[in-house]
């Protein structure tokens, strides 16, 4: 059997050395020059524990850790406070090169510079014994070649790094909900350092405003408080599923990651879920190369998997995206008062909503 993965991203190369650790042979195709191309693009705040599942080398990736969070909405906050490391902020250019070298290191064929059109996908798949994965990203030319089912819920994002004076809590991060301003998803500032910070939005692409436009929106609105800044640096805009696509296996051609909508709808991050899935789908292709089956033990796998805490991260989203400013902020208020920045503090968990649902029936009892 031989696999030819489409998209050089975290997610594709990790799906590459899952499939190479299992003795398959595996080529991954990329149009970009160098993997890291384009991923200051995209934000990199992963969890702890979510950034130790990937299996990679990342200590060099590392840009800051972070302990806590502050969630501001309409004039209130909820402010959260581990006492421990709970994410970190990493270049995502750095843990892309760390994903190659692993990929290379278990055997698969990375293959750059290279831009797979619709005929030639077409023709690898059709080959005899090949698997195809479609790891290529939100607008995936493998799902439209192959007529997956359409991702109709994006969000825009716009970031760029700033110089900045005011107080910076190095090891917060500040997120800005506002559906005036950011419709669809939140603002944020991620601290680099104590003088530096990643300023960021992302809005509905039903809201007819590009990123960049709710960007200046956000800095001209006052919402990042004391944070004074003296430049800001080159932006990068980007655009990210909120919704995972109805069917992500057809014959023997599989999606995963962003290209399968296998993204948290609450914060826009898909590698931790990318990844895991992609293991899952490397489990799927040894059992067909082994025992001839299909692919379709990895639609039904990630979805037992995660399903369930990606549908929460939407039902999250679809509450504080439908809130008025206000609601929301009376809502923060509300909750401070009944305690959950304590249960965040001591239960929170970035990538399973589920895991806290848990804890939160014994918040009361326990707490």
């Amino acid at each position: 059997m031989n696999v030819v993965v489409v998209g050089a991203g975290i997610v594709g190369l990790s799906a590459a050395r899952f499939i190479a650790e299992k003795g398959i042979e595996v080529d991954v195709y990329d149009s970009k020059r160098f993997v890291d191309e384009g991923a200051a693009k995209a934000s990199g705040i992963l969890s702890a524990n979510g950034l130790g599942s990937l299996k990679l080398d990342y200590s060099a990736s590392i840009v800051n850790s972070l302990k806590g969070a502050r969630l501001h909405a309409a004039g209130s906050t909820i402010s959260v406070k581990s006492s421990k490391v709970e994410a970190h902020v990493v270049d995502r250019g750095l843990l892309a090169k760390a994903a190659e070298r692993s990929a290379r290191e278990a055997g698969a064929s990375i293959h750059l510079r290279e831009r797979l059109d619709r005929p030639r996908i077409l023709q690898m798949a059709s080959e005899r014994n090949a698997v195809l994965v479609g790891a290529d990203g939100a607008v995936s030319n493998v799902a439209s070649a192959f007529g997956f089912p359409g991702i109709d819920d994006y969000v825009l994002t716009y970031k760029a790094e700033a110089d900045v004076t005011g107080p910076i809590d190095r090891g917060s991060v500040d997120i800005f909900f506002s559906n005036r301003i950011a419709k669809g998803l939140f603002g944020w500032a991620v601290p680099y350092s104590g003088s530096r910070v990643e300023i960021g939005i992302g809005v509905s692409s039903a809201q007819k405003i590009t990123g960049k436009r709710a960007f200046e929106m956000l800095v001209s609105s006052g919402v990042l408080g004391n944070m004074h800044i003296k430049k800001v640096h080159d932006g990068y805009a980007s655009m990210i599923p909120l919704k995972r696509r109805a069917i992500t296996v057809k014959g023997n051609v599989a999606l995963v990651g962003d290209a399968a909508g296998q993204v948290k709808a609450t914060t826009g991050g898909g590698i931790v879920f990318g990844v895991g899935c992609a293991k899952i789908l490397a489990d799927a292709v040894a059992e067909a190369a082994h025992n001839g089956g299909s692919l379709s033990s990895y639609e039904r796998a990630w979805r037992k998997a995660y399903g369930a805490d990606l549908r929460m991260h939407r039902m999250i989203h679809g509450y504080y995206t439908r809130a008025g400013d206000r609601y929301l902020g009376a809502t923060f208020s509300l909750m401070r008062g009944l305690g959950f920045e304590r249960f965040f503090s001591r239960h929170g968990d970035m990538d399973s909503p589920m895991r806290m649902v848990k804890s939160l029936l014994t918040f009361g009892l326990v707490g």
